[in-house]
């Protein structure tokens, strides 16, 4: 089962203000790759609040002024997602809130493909931890990552969704949503 998983940074509230992406890949349950990019995010989008750069992913303008703009990217990163047999995202309703809409602002088609939310997934399968935050589950499985990094979180919700799927003893995407009951969703324009 190829795997690709996804994270993207913001640089405020704004879904087009994407600073930083990385789509991290996996190939029967191996990682085998994590591309990182910064990216610099459309004139008018690129304010970065400070206290986003101070205590969540630490980016600022000097670090992405030089990077490109999604665009720029973009083909490299959409291939991965459509090659994939699924994409996941630990919380994907923002993941790819920000991805349609980014992809929306650079008038870029929006590629098919069907996802799975890593925290609706975890909260089936580990009901009684007192949250589902990424950091959380991480710990919980013995991962260390630097959180709010988007290579680190996209490589954490990889190993959190093998993981998943180790506990509830199973080894293929159907048997995952029979026994969750968490449907695959479609990426759609």
């Amino acid at each position: 089962m190829n795997i690709a998983s996804i994270d993207f940074e913001t640089a405020n509230h704004s879904p087009v203000s994407m600073c930083a992406a990385s789509v991290a890949v996996f190939e029967n349950s191996e990682l085998v790759e994590s591309p990182y990019w910064l990216v610099k995010p459309p004139k008018g989008h690129g304010f970065f609040l400070p206290e986003w750069t101070e205590s969540c992913h630490g980016l600022s303008w000097f670090d992405v002024q030089h990077s490109p703009e999604f665009s720029a990217i973009a083909p490299e990163l959409l291939e991965r997602l459509t090659k994939a047999d699924i994409v996941i995202a630990h919380n994907a309703e923002f993941d790819m809130r920000v991805l349609k809409q980014t992809l929306d602002h650079f008038n870029l088609p929006s590629p098919d493909f069907q996802y799975l939310c890593t925290y609706r997934l975890a909260a089936r399968v580990w009901p009684e931890l007192v949250n589902h935050q990424l950091n959380v589950l991480a710990k919980h499985i013995g991962l260390e990552f630097q959180h709010h990094h988007a290579q680190a979180d996209a490589e954490a919700a990889g190993r959190l969704l093998l993981a998943m799927m180790r506990k509830i003893n199973i080894s293929d995407l159907d048997a995952l949503i029979q026994r969750t009951g968490i449907p695959l969703q479609m990426f759609i324009e």
